[in-house]
């Protein structure tokens, strides 16, 4: 075995040179494991999606061939779905149809109430919501009590049914026409087992009689408008409530924004009268008012009597007499709403 000589034997030079080389091999072992260390990869971050609806509406209507668009909502809902609120997901899921189109797909939707269901836990009334089919229960109809109620007549359920139905007619309330008819289904007490049953009230009158707009006058009993007190009292009920309606409608549909028959100026959203003219009932229109004709479409629906005819002052249609040119009826205000 050989013995390394002993320090104090050692020359300087010798000495000097030895420490210099446990001192580069010491730095040597130290760059080696630094960079061992260097090399090995820290573990990745799991990667954090962001939610923000009006990234997947932009996504949505930004893209126009559907399998593309079904594909990157997909893709979507996976990466930032979990990100979501429950509002938000909610928020998408009201709006898919609309913005995605012919691009929705089942997946989608599944993928989207997944998110809500885990999100919901073990929320019983979240879940309920999310997967309780839509029902429209019947309404029930309540029937005035009749001072002499009619005995209404029961037809059993049949026998050895399990959901029996009950049906009872009466003859409703008095001095009404029809008969309103209450059906109970269900099992025992009217409903199925262990639950309430429930009543349908079917009105049988017939439909009131429709409005009949070929006739050409007001009938009789049909009340007349009633006009502002400086108008005075119409001397007949010449165009009645369906006609003056029919004239103002007539007005409206033919009315340009902006532009306004002759006589009349676009103010407030509407047409009023550059000149109005201050008529009354039973009397001529004053002399040196401005008046216009009539459209002659309007005309032909009006001219219900040879005896009387049309003219417009400002906004208001008057018929006037034939003979003495006095007021008879009008219609007010045809430029407003």
């Amino acid at each position: 075995m050989t013995h390394m000589p002993h320090m104090k034997n050692m020359t300087r030079p010798r000495l000097a040179t030895a420490l210099l080389c446990l001192a580069v091999l010491s730095c040597a072992s130290t760059w080696a494991q630094t960079n061992r260390r260097a090399a090995t990869p820290a573990p990745a971050a799991a990667p954090q999606g962001n939610c923000t609806v009006a990234d997947f509406r932009l996504l949505a209507l930004g893209t126009h061939d559907p399998k593309e668009r079904s594909d990157k909502a997909l893709e979507w809902v996976r990466v930032n779905g979990p990100a979501c609120t429950p509002a938000q997901l909610a928020m998408i899921m009201s709006n898919r149809p609309t913005w995605m189109g012919t691009g929705d797909s089942l997946q989608l939707t599944t993928g989207i109430e997944r998110l809500l269901e885990i999100k919901s836990g073990k929320d019983a009334a979240a879940l309920e919501s999310l997967y309780r089919p839509l029902v429209q229960t019947p309404v029930r109809r309540e029937v005035a009590a009749s001072p002499e109620p009619t005995a209404p007549v029961v037809a059993p359920a049949a026998p050895g049914a399990v959901g029996g139905v009950t049906a009872v007619v009466g003859a409703g309330v008095p001095g009404a026409p029809g008969a309103t008819a209450v059906v109970g289904v269900g099992g025992v007490g009217g409903g199925m087992p262990g639950a309430p049953g429930q009543n349908v009230s079917i009105n049988l009158a017939p439909p009131p009689p429709e409005v009949d707009m070929s006739r050409k006058m007001p009938l009789p009993t049909e009340p007349w408008f009633s006009f502002p007190p400086e108008f005075g009292t119409p001397l007949l009920n010449y165009f009645g409530k369906i006609r003056r309606q029919f004239v103002k409608s007539f007005f409206m549909e033919t009315l340009t924004p902006g532009k306004c028959p002759e006589g009349m100026a676009w103010r407030n959203d509407r047409c009023e009268a550059s000149f109005p003219v201050a008529w009354k009932f039973g009397e001529k229109v004053p002399p040196g008012s401005k008046v216009f004709p009539v459209e002659p479409k309007l005309v032909e629906k009006l001219n219900f009597d040879p005896g009387y005819t049309f003219v417009r002052a400002g906004g208001d249609i008057l018929a006037l007499e034939r003979d003495t040119g006095r007021v008879a009826d009008a219609v007010l205000n045809l430029g407003k709403v």
